[in-house]
């Protein structure tokens, strides 16, 4: 998760590890690769029907997040 978010931030990982918490980590790779995975469902959806069958459905979410109940 580290090294994913150190490399769309654009910074090293130790400085994420020494530094973060390890919620603050975790909100903010779900964030990042949601919006890949997004990213990726919407392309998939845009495809015609006949396209569609040659590739598997992406997920639309890699990491979900659940409110306080």
């Amino acid at each position: 998760m580290a090294n994913y978010v150190a490399k769309t931030l654009y910074i090293r990982p130790s400085e994420i590890l020494d530094q973060w918490g390890t919620p603050e980590l975790i909100v903010t790779y779900g964030h990042f690769a949601n919006e890949q995975a997004r990213e990726n469902y919407e392309e998939w959806k845009s495809l015609d029907s006949k396209q569609r069958v040659k590739y598997p459905r992406p997920q639309q979410y890699a990491v979900k997040f659940h409110g306080v109940i």
